[in-house]
């Protein structure tokens, strides 16, 4: 068995789609276009996610998954990154061998960086 990827519902597809570009780096590998919804799916360092875009999401609550964290190698560069798009964060904090931060995604989605200390 081989993982496939993550799917995640969105709210508004353009807005995400250049928060994934801008913020994660995310690369677009297939866009579908179907009458009732619009897939994209990006590779976001090694993996692969889903964006599903239908008019019937409606504002997303908290699910199962807490959060999706990527590995920076600096966090200080990934904080200016964000603050430079104006996208709110925690402060930073060390948890085993990681500094970490939180932050929200256009779609209520939680993001983690994590960076070696």
């Amino acid at each position: 068995m081989k993982f496939g990827h993550i799917g995640i519902k969105v709210l508004d597809i353009e807005k995400t789609l250049t928060f994934y570009q801008t913020i994660l780096d995310a690369k677009i590998i297939k866009d579908y276009h179907y009458p009732d919804s619009r897939l994209v799916f990006m590779e976001i360092g090694g993996t692969i996610v889903e964006l599903i875009a239908k008019p019937i999401n409606e504002e997303r609550t908290l699910g199962p998954i807490e959060h999706i964290a990527f590995k920076v190698e600096s966090l200080e560069e990934a904080m200016n990154l964000l603050e430079k798009n104006d996208i709110e964060h925690t402060e930073p904090r060390v948890v085993g061998t990681g500094k970490i931060i939180f932050f929200d995604g256009p779609n209520n989605e939680r993001f983690e960086f994590v960076a070696r200390v």
